[in-house]
């Protein structure tokens, strides 16, 4: 009988890493209190513990600068590497710092460049053989056509997917992405646009539907699809972004899509919700389904468009307009604000059950746009209603 030698066990190390965000620092009992995933946690620490500061985002220890208990502060982000044998009685040997500030101004900075640098679009087909993707990116400007782009998502790529549970997006990977979804890509694009070489991908099965109101029940609000006369499920969740468009903003999307629309005749805004015209009409599917926010396609794409040519083809000298900052700009609402009939617009992301999507952005005040283009499907402006970056961007 042959016999086979077994490779040696690896030995266990006898520390262990606690990760999460400090909430107190006790300098007299030489205790830090962490909120981790499982919870609270006290790291103590004594002399010998080496306190060292790491920029967010760098892993290479010996990029790191030797700082004081006294230097750490709430909402630091600690990395502390503490004995498996007594991991909350014996003294750290080292923790990790990531301090509240700089990692504040890296997600800003990150923010940022998800905003204006990433390339949005739809999933047309992937190829997991070539590692390679093609989505229809949706073209910026009055003149601008939609055209398919090629994402090499070969070699070290960051991968991201939308989590309905958390409303961030959490770490993911290339088998999750299939044709349908939104695509947003940061890397290295041609001048066309039609070649990207990824360096990170954002990714979730985003959905944007209109609704007439029936009723709301606590965080749960029943609705009709107005296409399909079939009812509907909306699920609003803490991180849920619910806004009322104003008067204005409402008439000047209304007037992007429209530029001859007029709000009186057919009633305009509030009359009974989705009466007549676009909100209570059936629309033929087609175009792109809804960007998973950013500054993509879709309302933000219309309206940085507008920003260089005006509302209503205003032309030369029209302002500027940053679409997240408008959307901050409009009155929030609360479940309760809901009326019956209201229609809305819905983003959100779809479980097992297609009556039933949970909200990302709720959009009431939207009567004018509707009914300025009745015929151009359940988002007339072809693109999601969160303005912003969903998930707030990567952490």
């Amino acid at each position: 009988m042959a016999l086979y030698a077994q490779e040696p066990a690896q030995p266990k190390s006898p520390y262990v890493s606690v990760i999460g965000s400090v909430e107190n620092v006790d300098a007299t009992a030489h205790t830090i209190t962490v909120k981790t995933a499982k919870g609270e946690e006290k790291i103590k620490f004594d002399d010998r513990t080496q306190f060292m500061q790491l920029p967010p985002g760098e892993t290479d220890a010996k990029k790191a600068t030797p700082i004081k208990a006294t230097d750490v502060g709430q909402g630091d982000h600690m990395l502390a590497r503490v004995r498996a044998s007594d991991p909350t009685g014996l003294p750290a040997l080292r923790c990790f710092i990531n301090k509240q500030a700089e990692i504040a101004q890296r997600n800003q900075r990150t923010l940022e460049e998800w905003q204006t640098q990433s390339v949005s679009g739809v999933v047309e087909s992937v190829d997991p053989a070539a590692k390679t993707i093609t989505m229809r990116v949706r073209g910026m400007g009055p003149t601008a056509q939609p055209h398919d782009a090629t994402v090499d998502a070969s070699g070290k790529v960051t991968f991201e997917r939308y989590s309905a549970d958390t409303g961030k997006y959490e770490p993911g990977d290339f088998s999750s992405i299939a044709a349908g979804n939104i695509l947003r890509v940061l890397g290295e694009k041609n001048e066309g646009v039609t070649q990207v070489k990824a360096e990170a991908i954002q990714s979730g099965a985003f959905r944007t539907i209109p609704a007439l109101v029936k009723s709301v029940n606590g965080d749960v609000v029943s609705a009709i699809d107005p296409q399909t006369k079939k009812p509907i499920t909306i699920g609003l969740k803490p991180f849920t972004t619910m806004k009322r468009l104003d008067d204005n903003t409402a008439m000047m999307l209304a007037r992007r899509l429209n530029p001859t629309f007029q709000q009186g005749g057919r009633g305009g805004r509030g009359a009974g919700g989705g009466g007549q015209g676009g909100g209570n009409q059936a629309a033929p599917q087609g175009g792109a389904p809804a960007s998973g926010g950013g500054a993509g396609p879709g309302v933000m794409g219309a309206m940085q468009g507008a920003g260089r040519s005006g509302f209503g083809g205003g032309g030369r000298g029209a302002m500027r307009v940053d679409p997240t900052k408008l959307l901050e700009q409009q009155p929030t609402i609360t479940a309760a604000d809901l009326k019956p009939n209201e229609p809305l617009i819905i983003t959100g992301i779809n479980g097992s059950d297609p009556s039933r999507i949970t909200a990302i952005t709720l959009i009431a005040g939207v009567d004018p746009i509707l009914r300025a283009a009745p015929n151009r499907g359940p988002d007339p402006l072809g693109g999601s209603w969160n303005f912003g970056d969903i998930g707030g961007g990567m952490q």
